[in-house]
């Protein structure tokens, strides 16, 4: 199946998309693979899901009429959001944020606001599905790695996300790339989990353990506060301790990208997230992205490392909301024969 089929119709159906974050909450109407309308309001302005559920009706309802159609054309709607998710119940089980929802079943609730077929998905799935069914990478075999604060990651095979048995599947930021006796603990308790290396943290601490080793000038020992982001600026202005970093960031990527690349063979890994060090818009970017594919190639089977290609996402915040709506229109093709798939 082809990631951007959907039902052909005289005309192609709406589709909404919400994407729920711990700040924003990102809404988004497509008809077919068009977005059509779109916008943004502040979670802390919900007190509970179905406030934030009324709002994305009260829009999807006003953008509809703005495209002269009713409520009634609105095939389905999708629910991304962060956090391991029970896939039978779509309830949140375990998030960094929106702590006070935990246990909520939103399937229930998207459902009972709506009265519309309704899916939910964990944000990271969806901003995969969403960059492999509209970005400029699409295929149906990719795999998506967000770098942030931590590292979150979804797997796309044959079109659709793995969500896996326990709702951890795509976790790659805690598959384990370390492990000596000197591995670094990871923020989940366990120790040489990737997000521990290539994680904001991490990439801090990658950065404050050479500038301990040595006496060698740069100016990150001047910074009040290291970041990612001072670090990706120093780099491009050509300071060693900087570049270093930038390097030993890709090589731990590379490995955890091997390892994906052997369970999962994706046509695509992409990478999306703010901790991308400039993307390809800057030399130590570009520079970063060659370290992770020498690495992955070094450790792979030749059928892999010769043919899987990595690049950064095009989609950004749009990715997940995207997605949403793409995996909300699956299931409904799924549940709906009259569908066609031509």
């Amino acid at each position: 199946m082809k990631p951007t089929d959907y039902c052909t119709s005289e005309s192609p159906s709406f589709v909404m998309g919400i994407d729920l974050g711990g700040t924003s909450v990102k809404l988004g109407l497509l008809r077919g693979e068009e977005l059509v309308a779109r916008d943004q309001i502040s979670t802390a302005h919900c007190d509970e899901p179905s406030d934030v559920f009324r709002r994305a009706r009260e829009f999807s309802i006003a953008a509809l009429h703005r495209h002269g159609a009713t409520f009634d054309a609105l095939q389905s709607v999708g629910l991304a959001m962060a956090g391991v998710i029970d896939e039978t119940t779509a309830t949140l089980m375990e998030t960094a944020n929106l702590h006070a929802w935990h246990g909520i079943g939103f399937h229930q609730e998207l459902a009972r606001v709506f009265q519309k077929p309704v899916a939910v998905i964990n944000d990271a799935n969806a901003a995969a599905l969403g960059e492999s069914s509209f970005g400029e990478h699409r295929t149906d075999s990719l795999s998506f790695l967000t770098l942030g604060t931590g590292i979150g990651g979804g797997i796309i095979v044959s079109g659709r996300a793995i969500n896996g048995s326990h709702g951890c599947g795509g976790e790659i930021g805690h598959v384990t790339i370390e492990h000596g006796p000197d591995a670094r603990q990871c923020g989940c308790g366990r120790w040489g989990h990737l997000e521990a290396y290539a994680g904001a943290a991490g990439i801090v601490k990658t950065a404050l353990e050479q500038l301990e080793a040595t006496d060698q000038r740069s100016p990150l020992r001047d910074a009040d506060e290291l970041t990612p982001e001072i670090i990706a600026a120093a780099a491009e202005r050509g300071d060693a301790i900087a570049m270093e970093t930038v390097r030993r960031t890709g090589v731990h990527l590379g490995r955890a990208i091997a390892m994906l690349a052997h369970i999962a063979d994706p046509a695509v890994v992409l990478l999306g997230g703010a901790v991308n060090f400039g993307g390809n818009q800057t030399r130590t970017g570009r520079a970063f992205l060659r370290t992770i594919r020498s690495e992955m190639v070094r450790l792979s089977l030749v059928q892999t490392g010769e043919t899987l290609k990595i690049d950064f996402a095009t989609l950004g915040n749009d990715a997940g909301m995207l997605g949403a709506a793409q995996h909300a229109r699956q299931l409904t093709h799924q549940a709906d024969p009259s569908c066609s798939n031509e």
